[in-house]
């Protein structure tokens, strides 16, 4: 398999909306009480924006073999808003990372991850931070693999 990473681009949206599928029929299944079971949970518009975002990146890797698309990644580099007890930042929050699970555990997201990594040092971030539900042990122990540590915690009491 020949491997290129690569920003997204207008033709991309079918395989990364299947991709996304396949994310979101995780949450659905695991989380039904915060997910909705929709046909389509990435419509065009939305893809359309963040390619024209001057502030997100959409990267993939192709198999250039096949072209296929097996790992995405959305990274947006932020500045939190200033508060006078917090030390100025920026950081790059992966707002989504998905790996097409036939090509899980084959190195292909770390390469992405790694891709990733350099990105947000070359936009002077000094850290990167993601969300991950807790019910995803796979991607817990992918990210804690990549050196990736617990910040904090979001906690819910269901009413």
């Amino acid at each position: 398999m020949n491997l290129k990473i690569r920003e997204g681009i207008a033709n991309d949206y079918i395989d990364i909306k299947n991709l996304v599928i396949e994310v979101h029929n995780l949450h659905v299944k695991n989380r039904p009480d915060v997910y909705l079971d929709v046909d389509n949970p990435f419509e065009k518009e939305r893809f359309e924006e963040l390619l024209n975002s001057s502030d997100t990146k959409l990267f993939v890797v192709e198999d250039t073999d096949s072209k296929e698309l097996v790992v995405y990644s959305i990274v947006q580099i932020m500045t939190p808003r200033k508060i006078q007890i917090l030390i100025p930042s920026k950081f790059a929050y992966i707002d989504d990372f998905c790996v097409k699970s036939i090509y899980q555990k084959k190195g292909i997201g770390r390469l992405l991850f790694n891709h990733v990594v350099d990105y947000a040092k070359t936009e002077g971030a000094s850290s990167i931070q993601l969300t991950v539900w807790e019910f995803n042990e796979n991607a817990i122990k992918f990210y804690e693999s990549l050196g990736m540590s617990t910040r904090n915690r979001r906690m819910e009491l269901n009413l």
